[in-house]
């Protein structure tokens, strides 16, 4: 054990003992140095080098760790001393070894990646992709290099790439992260949350481009459809009251500054209880859904209509003057008084119309005063239409 000892002692890289049990049983200065500790002898080797060299084989990258569980890259060897002990050899790579590694690694990590990744020339070209990027694009690898980013790039998004790269390429930003959208060869779009970053050498000078992009449009696509869910009747896919007291405060902001005009129809369904305690709530649905559909058909498309509960339905007509807001409420009544079932009590409407006349009116105000005109026609009999 002493020869051993001593000859351990020569070796001028890391060197350890080990029995067959796996423990370390002797070891040298240099080991003590490379591990930080002098308590080494007893400790399981598997945790020194959790991924152990086999005999023979020569000298292999790996990892250590050291004493105190930070990680060490290194090489490693080990060859049998017989009687079932082995001496493995440990020894810190070399800067340009840690490199050569860090690189084959990046190569691995890059082509294997889930997530899209490219490098682009300084002009915006693709130079290299992974296979996660192809998939994206709906593009093979062939057809992405070469090609600039910005004509992938669907239209609407170029130019905040653009206002992005001279950000960077003057230096006021380091990173570029943006959600963007590409358009695939057959026309369909993808959306990408996009990480750009421009590497510079050390004199400053610009080498390329390294993006990584994730697919996202399956979370625009939820929240499109949570935004609609919010802004619009489940039943007849109409606007629902938030959103047509939203746009009648955007529409009356517009008036007093631009001095536009515009009308308010409040249109609400006479006898339609009597459908739904005859017939049932599936013939009342099919009523309402009939009354949107038609009524949606007859209006421009610059009017907006809402369900705004019940059998309560609202228009907004922006450009509508007292003539044309009269017009359209006929077509209302007309319309319901169409869509009337065939068998038990009628179906109609009565529609209050009332006309921006103050620009100061707030929408509630405009609101009340076409509901009023609603009611005198309900009052009146119904089927009918009053213009305030």
């Amino acid at each position: 054990m002493d020869d051993l000892r001593r000859a351990l002692a020569l070796m001028p890289d890391a060197a350890l003992v080990v029995e067959t049990g796996g423990a370390v049983a002797l070891v040298n200065e240099p080991a003590v140095e490379l591990f930080g500790t002098p308590d080494l002898e007893g400790l399981a080797m598997a945790k020194l080098l959790p991924f152990l060299p086999k005999p023979g084989r020569g000298w292999r990258p790996t990892q250590a760790r050291r004493a105190n569980n930070t990680p060490l890259p290194v090489e490693a060897c080990a060859r049998e001393l017989g009687g079932g002990q082995l001496l493995y050899g440990v020894r810190a790579l070399r800067d340009s070894a840690v490199v050569e590694e860090a690189l084959r690694y990046f190569d691995v990590a890059f082509d294997r990646s889930p997530i899209g990744m490219a490098v682009f020339n300084t002009d915006g070209e693709y130079v290299r992709v992974n296979s996660a990027l192809s998939a994206l694009l709906g593009r093979p690898p062939e057809d992405l290099l070469g090609r600039r980013d910005q004509e992938l790039t669907h239209p609407d998004d170029r130019q905040a790439d653009l206002d992005a790269a001279w950000e960077i390429l003057e230096g006021r930003l380091d990173t570029h992260q943006t959600e963007k959208r590409f358009v695939r060869p057959d026309g369909s779009v993808v959306w990408a949350l996009a990480n750009l970053t421009f590497l510079r050498d050390e004199a400053g000078r610009p080498l390329s481009w390294v993006g990584q992009f994730q697919d996202i449009t399956e979370r625009h696509r939820q929240e499109a459809e949570l935004r609609h869910m919010a802004d619009h009747d489940p039943l007849t896919g109409l606007l629902n009251r938030r959103s047509f007291e939203r746009a009648l405060a955007q529409h009356l902001a517009r008036v007093r500054r631009y001095g536009l005009q515009g009308a308010v129809l409040m249109i609400d369904l006479d006898g339609f209880k009597a459908v739904n305690d005859r017939h049932g709530h599936g013939t009342g649905d099919t009523v309402l859904c009939g009354v949107a559909e038609r009524l949606r058909a007859r209006l421009r498309a610059s009017d907006l209509l809402a369900r705004l509960g019940g059998d309560e339905f609202a228009a907004l007509l922006p450009a509508a003057d007292r003539a044309e807001a009269g017009h359209v409420a006929r077509i209302a009544v007309e319309v319901v008084r169409e869509l009337s079932p065939a068998a038990g009590p009628p179906v109609t409407a009565s529609v209050g119309a009332a006309v921006i006349a103050d620009p100061e009116l707030v929408p509630e105000t405009l609101q009340r005063e076409a509901d009023r005109s609603m009611y005198a026609a309900k009052h009146a009999g119904g089927d009918r239409f009053v213009v305030a």
